[in-house]
């Protein structure tokens, strides 16, 4: 089964979602930064007691609009974030650039990072935070580490 294709051959409701109408979904995730600066604190205290490094790389898996990548990067952390929706990207990328951060954001299927060539493995520490949780994350988790 390709990852964005159900059984049934139809597009999987995450492409259609995220990439074909990704309009839909951008209200909410531009809502969502006002919780965002919490959710990050709470990422870095993890990251602190789970010993990974300050300013060590941080992998975002469906990154989104960077709404954590962003402030991870603030924090000091190298941040990669990768999504599905170029518009998501695009709009991650701008967010960046407005709060003058070096974050780097790659539309791509996450699952792949490692046939990128230019994929810096391994990682400190990846998130995916909030719509992306599923079976794939311990795949995901062999990838990256």
């Amino acid at each position: 089964m390709n990852e964005y294709r159900e059984d049934s051959g139809e597009t999987h409701w995450t492409k259609r979602l995220f990439v074909e109408n990704s309009e839909l979904y951008m209200p909410f995730l531009e809502q969502a930064k006002s919780r965002a600066q919490m959710e990050a604190d709470a990422l870095i205290a993890l990251f602190a007691e789970l010993g990974v490094p300050e300013g060590g790389r941080v992998l975002d898996v469906a990154c989104g609009i960077g709404r954590h990548a962003v402030l991870l990067a603030k924090a000091g952390y190298r941040v990669e974030g990768v999504d599905i929706s170029p518009a998501f990207v695009r709009e991650a990328r701008r967010y960046a650039r407005a709060e003058g951060v070096d974050a780097c954001f790659t539309v791509g299927d996450f699952l792949r990072l490692d046939e990128r060539a230019d994929a810096e493995l391994p990682f400190d520490a990846f998130i995916n935070m909030f719509t992306s949780c599923s079976p794939l994350t311990a795949t995901m988790a062999r990838t990256v580490t």
